[in-house]
């Protein structure tokens, strides 16, 4: 059976809408809330520098190892 991936687009929305709720939901006043995105912002953003890198690396061995082959 073959899987179905979920497009990035659906994925996102789905977490747009999810953190929204979990915000608008939640009882901590928005100076708390806004120091934790901010945290959380800072590790994101060094956890997509990591997997930049990471793609591109693996990219570039690829076009390495297709123009060995040829």
């Amino acid at each position: 059976m073959k899987e179905i991936i979920k497009p990035v687009t659906l994925v996102r929305q789905e977490f747009i809408d999810n953190l929204s709720e979990l915000i608008n939901n939640s009882p901590l006043p928005a100076f708390c809330i806004e120091s934790i995105l901010e945290k959380a912002l800072d590790e994101v953003h060094k956890i997509s520098i990591i997997q930049y890198e990471k793609e591109k690396k693996e990219y570039e061995e690829s076009i390495q190892k297709e123009e060995n082959i040829n």
